[in-house]
Order: structure tokens, then sequence, then C-alpha cells
């Protein structure tokens, strides 16, 4: 018998939900978190999800943060899930809020997305080939941001008798 192909998820948990697409064209799939857990104001925590999931050989499924949640301050910090990973597949939450965060059981809490990877192996080189870009980075692709180098700004004070 011959394995399908595809995304594989494995219940950990009877209840848990299976991943699905908020619309047709969506790019991830939702993940639920499978546990009530609390996130303490500027802080992180692994939340469970209850899963087991098998990306195809050639891809890796990476974590991305919920909308939703980032605009609440509430962000996913790392995740990638290898194609020959098998274990429980959980989320690692960070709270940038000076408040605490709730995590209910059932909350969409991440988007897991599945991407092709391109795993050739590196070589080490005396350089690069050039480019018209070359070095430039921060702010050199028109985006605005422009970063400056600040030298350090010392003041004295110093009181006198009058004041």
């Amino acid at each position: 018998m011959e394995k399908e192909t595809g995304i594989r998820v494995q219940r950990l948990s009877k209840d848990t939900r299976i991943p699905t697409k908020g619309s047709k064209l969506a790019v991830g799939h939702d993940l639920h978190s499978s546990e009530d857990i609390n996130i303490l104001a500027n802080n992180r925590v692994l939340v469970k999800i209850a899963l087991a999931i098998e990306v195809p050989e050639g891809t890796y499924g990476r974590i991305a943060p919920e909308s939703g949640l980032a605009t609440k301050g509430i962000s996913v910090d790392a995740g990638v899930i290898d194609a020959d990973y098998r274990g429980e597949v959980k989320i690692l939450l960070v709270n940038y809020n000076s408040m605490d965060y709730e995590v209910r059981k059932g909350d969409c809490i991440a988007y897991l997305i599945v991407e092709w990877l391109d795993d050739q192996d590196l070589m080490e080189v005396e350089e690069l080939d050039m480019t018209e870009r070359a070095e430039k980075g921060f702010g050199s692709s028109g985006l605005g941001v422009e970063l400056k180098e600040v030298q350090p700004t010392i003041c004295f004070l110093q009181a006198d008798g009058n004041h």
C-alpha cells in the first residue's frame, strides 16, 4: 500500500482541533491551543496544540504569528517543523504587553505555513559575486528606513550655589 502524499496530522488528544484554512486561498492553516494558559506580561510560554505534524520531504512547516493576536501584542517567537520531526508541535508565544494575556483552549494562536526548501550544501568561498546592492543593508531597498550611527552625547551638569 502506497503512502498518501500531503501534510499528515496526528491528534494527540481526542478533542484536538485539526488545522483548517480560514478561506479557500488562505496561505496558512489555523493552529489552535489545546489548553487554557496564562502568558505573563513581557514573558513567553510554550502552548500545546496536541498535534504531531508530518510535512512532506523537501518542505518544512513554518509556524507564523496569528495576525489577530499580533495586533494585541502577542506573537510567535520561533517555529520550524522539519520533515523528519515526529513529536508534538508546541507554539512559543510571546506577550509583549505590560498586562497578562489569557489563552483559552480552542483559540487560534498561530498559522502553519508549509514551504518548499532549497537545501543545497553551503560552500565557503574567498569572496562573493558582486551585485548592484552589494553591502547595502537596512533601508537600502527604498523602504524609507534609515539607520544612522549615533555618537553618544555626554552632558555634565553642575549646580551652582544660586539654584
